[in-house]
């Protein structure tokens, strides 16, 4: 067993990982946000009411330096620090008025604030980096805490640069992570326990108040709500290979979880002005998939219908809310097909599928919308090259599309026009593809396991430090064995209550310092056992599913093909029973037969009688005693030392089937 001292040394190695990951992942977060405002601010000026004449920026830049912030800076009334909404409305031609902005009220709550104090579109600019730059640093710490170094796939990539200030996307960005965060909180294992920290519904109850904040910001998180409650009707992960029965009262406390932070959010502006809250709505409605919308409809449709006719309005208007709700029910479909399957619905690729084919079919289609899905790159194992595909195409779109602005006309040069329809088009076989994708795509870790209250495995410098250390699980693997007898399986964190009840004999703490009396000393030895590199821990089941005692592969030597077999211990009902001969017969028969190892090792008190005796009689031979071997109360103890070797194992394995079958029979 390792030291206390080596135990300091690997999560001091842990902490320190993680330390670095946050640290690195935020000064990439800062060096984009500064390059973003450095490219913006060209497009703004110092003077009160002064406007750049083309806020696209110059020809010749290589980054455009348009933002819709300097947009609604002059011409959503932000400039006269209008409150939003209140006072507004919409002229029958759809132009808005009275400080209405086209985006839900939370957005234009911040668009407000940023604007107080400000005389100048350069002034506001800055003053919304500094409210915007708090959400960037929230989702780099969330995801960095989910997924490690793949963080800096958001923080270190070219849509946060190109985004960042390119209209309000962080603070609704953030609110999605965050409902991922809530979840992934609320499942991972509570170091006391070793079993998550808040049941299903609790979990989704209070993830859904971030999506609802989300859903005020910018609509999207609102439907990740839907798989979150088809996640809580089939009472999340499936942990004893049965199929409880649906909690729809569950489901149903989701979205009323979800409906309540709405209306919170939404109700006061809708009692205060009314007219100026519907009016938001009602250009949402009005837009129309134009040049400036990048959509499929337009660089797609268009072309059959012969430009931006009646007719092709009328059918962007029906079939995009038709395929949007399609793609809705296909994601829900494929996750429910795997919640079959596996007994787990998928509810975070399913949200993610569902996003994919809102921006797909959507009329409506802006570059910064990458910052959408890009935390869903993070989080779940897409390939590499279906990322890569869409990141080159979201770059080369946001570089053309503001020089089609600028000049769309029959001189446009061929590269603009190309690469504007490569980035749409590339994008929407991305998108496309991903609805089935993501449903099947598993987690990163240490994600996947916080959501399986498991304990996750080192982060990758950790591994690099223990690199001369292979890891036992890489030769044994984390094998189930049974019997009519007996069932070893892999050893779990939520298995710490069970244990520290089995061990109740005092014999046993006579020859052990370390078998665990409580809870939370259970929690800390199964700990030990997980994170030892050199052990493989079992949990023995006794016939009838009950959890009767512990086991392990340890000091195992994978190039000389040596493993020892110990800290075994069993309930005072188990021990005499079937239940020991049949866990060494199974973990002899894996070791020599499977994993051809070429010799097993067992070790005890040498003034343990009953334990050397019972293991000679499994036919191992004793080779001697090991003076002061193992540290024991304080102290050193004397070890005996028996082995079983491969020239050894057939007649060892027939002595074990007798005994085995007269301990079954008595």
């Amino acid at each position: 067993m390792p030291s206390a001292r080596n135990a300091f040394a690997a999560k001091r190695l842990h902490f320190g990982e993680t330390a670095l990951i946050l640290v690195t992942a935020m000064l990439f977060t800062v060096a984009s946000a500064a390059v973003s405002y450095a490219v913006k601010v060209r497009c703004t000026t110092p003077s009160p009411g002064a406007k750049r004449e083309w806020l696209y920026g110059s020809r010749l830049d290589v980054v455009p330096c348009y933002s819709d912030l300097m947009t609604m800076w002059h011409g959503r009334g932000l400039a006269d620090h209008v409150f939003p909404y209140i006072h507004g409305g919409i002229t029958p031609s759809g132009q808005l008025f009275g400080g209405v902005v086209e985006y839900p009220v939370l957005s234009g709550l911040i668009m407000w604030l940023s604007g107080l104090g400000a005389d100048t579109d350069r002034e506001f600019l800055w003053h919304s980096l500094l409210i915007l730059l708090p959400f960037a640093f929230v989702t780099t710490i969330l995801l960095a805490l989910m997924t490690r170094w793949w963080v800096l796939l958001w923080a270190a990539t070219p849509p946060l640069m190109l985004y960042a200030l390119h209209n309000w996307e962080l603070p609704v960005v953030c609110a999605a992570v965050a409902g991922i965060g809530v979840m992934a909180w609320g499942a991972c294992a509570d170091p006391t326990t070793g079993v998550r920290r808040w049941s299903v519904r609790t979990t989704a109850v209070v993830a859904a108040i971030p999506l609802g904040i989300g859903f005020s910001l910018k609509i999207y998180p609102g439907l990740f709500v839907l798989p979150l409650m088809l996640y809580v009707l089939t009472r999340g992960e499936k942990t004893d290979g049965r199929r409880p029965g649906l909690d729809w009262l569950g489901a149903a406390y989701v979205a009323a979880s979800a409906v309540v932070t709405v209306a919170v959010t939404q109700v006061p502006f809708m009692i205060a002005g009314y007219e100026g809250w519907k009016a938001a709505i009602d250009f949402q409605t009005k837009r129309e998939a134009n040049l400036s919308t990048n959509s499929i409809w337009y660089w797609g449709l268009r072309f059959a219908t012969g430009g931006e006719t009646p007719t092709y309005t009328s059918i962007v208007d029906i079939a995009s809310p038709l395929l949007i709700a399609g793609s809705f029910a296909l994601a829900c479909y494929l996750g429910w097909r795997t919640y079959r399957r596996d007994g787990a619905f998928p509810w975070l690729g399913v949200s993610a599928a569902m996003l994919a084919g809102f921006m797909l079919f959507h009329k409506v289609h802006s570059p910064q919308y990458t910052l959408w899905i890009l935390p869903f790159f993070v989080l779940l194992r897409v390939r590499w090259w279906l990322i890569a595909l869409y990141l080159v195409a979201d770059s080369v779109l946001d570089l053309t599309i503001f020089h089609l602005l600028m000049n769309y006309s029959a001189t446009t040069r061929a590269w603009v026009l190309a690469g504007v329809n490569f980035g749409v088009w590339a994008h929407a076989v991305v998108l496309a593809v991903l609805i089935v994708v993501f449903v099947n795509a598993r987690p990163r870790e240490p994600l996947a396991s916080y959501l399986r209250a498991g304990t996750p495995p080192a982060g990758p410098l950790t591994r690099l430090a223990a690199a001369d250390a292979e890891d036992a699980r890489r030769w044994l693997g984390e094998p189930t064995l049974t019997d009519p007898h007996v069932t070893l399986r892999p050893l779990q964190l939520a298995d710490a209550a069970a244990l520290a009840q089995v061990a109740g004999a005092e014999d046993l703490y006579r020859w052990s310092s370390s078998v665990p009396r409580t809870t939370e000393a259970a929690v800390d030895w199964i700990r030990t056992a997980l994170r030892d590199p050199h052990r493989v821990a079992f949990a023995v089941l006794d016939a009838d599913g009950e959890l009767v005692g512990t086991t392990s592969f340890y000091d195992v030597d994978r190039a000389d093909r040596a493993l020892a077999i110990g800290y075994t211990y069993y309930s005072p009902a188990a021990m005499g029973t079937a239940i020991n001969p049949a866990a060494k017969l199974l973990l002899c028969e894996y070791a020599f037969t499977v994993c051809d190892a070429v010799r097993v090792v067992w070790h005890t008190h040498s003034e343990n009688a009953r334990s050397r005796a019972a293991i000679a009689g499994l036919g191992a031979v004793e080779e001697g005693e090991l003076r002061k071997h193992r540290r024991f109360r304080g102290g050193w103890r004397t070890t005996a030392q028996f082995a079983i070797v491969d020239d050894d194992w057939p007649a060892s394995r027939e002595l074990l089937h007798a005994r085995l079958a007269a301990t079954a029979s008595s």
